[in-house]
């Protein structure tokens, strides 16, 4: 059985899978959702593991028909556990351990770039999206994200922390969110600029099926329509450039030496990326209108004699 293969059967585990006893005995299941029959993900899963049935669909109106694999006897549950288990995470390792009442071969996290990268991919499948957020200061321009989320009872989701390193620690994992009644508090494991979005599709695309591709393809279709945005204050220039817009040298523009405070001891050199004298100049104008704002002020105030 090739490694990747299992690697990813691990990681779609570790999002939507879990493993318990039962009335009638043990069972383990993944559930999936899907508007066009069975899941291409379940069939790829059950592929892998070579046991359990795959069912549905559940059908509940206003929410897309549910799908599942699952396995209710004892050999194939085992069979399921020490196949992927040394690439799970601890929580459904330890679902595992308690269902079957033993231990499952020695974890292998963290594994080799690949295998874990095909971690990933499952993982996503299972819990992730590729979507588009309008920009927060351009109205019509849209930015892409890549997103998971992922609940935990004490701190930041191993799964999360996974993900971020597997994928060449992209991204941001968010603070604690808590939705309300009886939905589990949730982190978030978010990439926000386009040029890290393509990476990180990048290095998933060898490992995520094709419902996740389409996905990503639709949104980055729409963010390469789009003109590049300018970047940067267009009153200081070309970033870098000796010389600013008004003709200020600013290479020589700092009055004093750079004086570092706290752990800032060196130059950052933004006397390089915005205009000293510019900046001046601006302050200086600022201040006079402030002065003239408030002596209108105080003469309005002045009692008439």
């Amino acid at each position: 059985m090739d490694r990747h293969e299992l690697a990813w059967a691990a990681g779609f585990f570790d999002g939507e899978g879990w493993a318990g006893k039962s009335k009638r005995g043990v069972q383990s299941r993944v559930n999936q959702a899907g508007p066009d029959g069975m899941p291409a993900v379940l069939i790829k899963f059950h592929g892998i593991v070579g046991v359990g049935r795959l069912k549905g669909p559940h059908v509940k109106e206003g929410k897309q028909d549910l799908y599942w694999w699952v396995a209710s006897s004892r050999p194939d549950i085992a069979r399921v556990a020490d196949l992927i288990g040394p690439w799970l995470c601890p929580v459904k390792r330890a679902q595992f351990e308690r269902t079957l009442g033993r231990s499952l071969p020695s974890a292998v996290w963290p594994a080799s770039g690949s295998e874990e990268r095909a971690w990933a991919g499952g993982f996503f499948d299972g819990e992730g999206s590729t979507y588009l957020e309008k920009h927060r200061t351009h109205a019509g321009y849209f930015v892409p994200r890549l997103y998971v989320p992922q609940s935990s009872e004490i701190g930041i989701a191993v799964e999360l922390v996974r993900l971020k390193s597997a994928l060449a620690e992209l991204g941001k994992i968010s603070g604690v969110r808590r939705p309300g009644g009886t939905r589990k508090p949730y982190r978030r494991w978010r990439v926000f600029t386009p040029a890290a979005v393509q990476l990180g599709l990048h290095l998933l695309w060898p490992f995520i099926g094709d419902v996740k591709r389409s996905q990503s393809q639709q949104v980055m279709k729409v963010i390469h329509s789009q003109p590049d945005l300018p970047r940067g204050n267009a009153a200081f220039g070309v970033a870098g450039a000796r010389y600013c817009r008004r003709g200020h040298d600013k290479w020589n523009a700092r009055i004093r030496p750079f004086k570092g405070r706290g752990r800032n001891q060196e130059d950052p050199k933004n006397h390089l990326r915005q205009c000293l004298e510019c900046v001046r100049i601006d302050a200086r104008a600022r201040r006079v209108s402030r002065g003239r704002s408030d002596r209108q002020r105080k003469r309005r105030r002045s009692p008439v004699t």
